[in-house]
């Protein structure tokens, strides 16, 4: 295998298209406040870039909204406590800003699996931090869904 073949290519890759996301996610928004919630996120994303080129440990607790990495855990597996609905169901009438940020969360899942084959038990935190953006911006798309937005999913029924 190549140097470019590698797992950690793949990685960045994964990690600049994240970020390249952002952007346009951004670019196309005329909301300052989800400009500004973007921006947090593209931060850490920014932050992990720099660790895995210069092959640094992502020290830092993250933290998120004013929200730090237990919460936000705690926040993404009881949303009905927290947001008063149940798990989201995706449908297109979540409207554009939480259809993108649901988008944003599967880019950041095939990230976190490139980390996992880039760097197995040696990349734990790079991989404990993407898993933890991907529960950020699940929870995130909670402030920005329509009102009265009530698909959710109904585990073991077939809706």
């Amino acid at each position: 295998m190549s140097y470019k073949d590698s797992a950690r290519i793949e990685l960045r890759g994964k990690l600049d298209s994240l970020n390249a996301r952002i952007i346009m996610c951004q670019a196309e928004s005329d909301s300052e406040e989800y400009i500004a919630d973007l921006e947090e996120l593209r931060a850490v994303v920014n932050r992990l870039q720099r660790c895995e080129a210069c092959a640094q440990v992502f020290a830092d607790r993250m933290t998120l909204w004013g929200l730090d990495e237990d919460e936000i855990h705690t926040r993404s597996h009881n949303p009905a406590m927290y947001y008063g609905l149940g798990h989201i169901l995706p449908h297109h009438e979540m409207g554009r800003k939480s259809a993108e940020l649901n988008l944003l969360r599967t880019l950041v899942r095939e990230t976190e699996l490139c980390a996992v084959r880039a760097f197995g038990d040696d990349g734990l935190r790079i991989c404990h931090v993407l898993n933890r953006l991907s529960s950020a911006l699940y929870i995130l798309t909670y402030k920005y869904l329509p009102e009265g937005y009530d698909r959710v999913i109904h585990f073991g029924s077939s809706e």
